[in-house]
Formats: structure tokens, C-alpha cells, sequence
């Protein structure tokens, strides 16, 4: 084999490796895009939008059930993503600290429904995706029955 066909077949597998690596890598960052990670700067304004539901996990890195609930809460929120008006958050409190003490958080993970800045809902059911889907979607129709009979 000559020295040229040689040197073509080793970076064909460097070019393929990073095709493969910019491909994971835009499908991890998109992965994630439907959880709206909710920070101390952003939690107050976020979900005091108008018309809009937010269910949010609040968790730390360290809790083991965090950690077994897995990639479930990233699941809902793909599921999730063709609802305008519900969006799917987390706020990691170990990091943003006042955000829960703010909002009476002392096991993790918690779940919570606001709707306008307010809580409305607690989740305490079945952690599979399906019955957290049910849940808020339950939560934003209620929260619509109130608004139009307010209206």
C-alpha cells in the first residue's frame, strides 16, 4: 500500500469520530432543551408568566432518588413540548438555595405546579412519565376552568 492510501485511511476515522461527536453532542444539548433549568434569577419572573403552567422538580445532585428518577423528567418534557401553555422546569437547590426555602421545599425531589405565580398543586403520585403527564395536564385544565370563570 502506498504511503498517500495510507494516511487517507487513518483520518477517515478521525473525520467520522468528529461527525459522530458533533452529532452526540447537538442531540445531548437538545436533549435537555425542554427542561427550562430555573435559577434564583429567573424563577420569580418565569413562572409569573401569564397563562402559562409550570411544573417544576426541585432536586439536588446528591439525593438518590433524584438520581432514580433518571432521565424521566427530561422524558416529560419532550412529551410535553407540543403544550404552549405548560412548561417543564427544575431548579437544581443546591445551587439556588432561596429559591427554595422561598417556596417550602425540604425533600427532594419536590414537585410543584404554579400557575401566574402562584402554586396551585403538589405532586405526590407515581413518578413514571405518564402519570406526571396526567397530572399537569389535569392542573392546566383546572387552571383554565378558573380563568374563564373569572373572565
Amino acid at each position: 500500500m502506498d504511503p498517500v492510501t495510507t494516511r487517507r485511511r487513518r483520518r477517515l476515522p478521525i473525520h467520522l469520530l468528529v461527525v459522530v461527536l458533533t452529532v452526540l453532542l447537538a442531540l445531548s444539548v437538545r436533549s435537555g432543551a425542554e427542561v427550562i433549568t430555573l435559577t434564583e434569577e429567573t424563577f420569580s419572573d418565569k413562572i409569573k408568566e401569564k397563562d402559562t403552567v409550570w411544573f417544576v422538580q426541585f432536586c439536588v445532585p446528591w439525593c438518590k432518588h433524584c438520581k432514580n428518577l433518571g432521565t424521566r423528567w427530561e422524558d416529560l418534557g419532550k412529551v410535553m413540548e407540543g403544550e404552549d401553555a405548560i412548561e417543564v422546569g427544575q431548579v437544581d437547590c443546591g445551587v439556588s438555595k432561596p429559591v427554595c426555602s422561598k417556596v417550602d421545599i425540604h425533600s427532594y425531589p419536590t414537585f410543584k405546579v404554579f400557575y401566574e405565580g402562584e402554586e396551585v398543586a403538589k405532586y405526590k403520585g407515581p413518578r413514571d412519565v405518564e402519570s406526571l403527564k396526567n397530572f399537569v395536564l389535569n392542573e392546566a385544565d383546572k387552571a383554565n376552568e378558573v380563568k374563564l370563570q373569572a373572565d
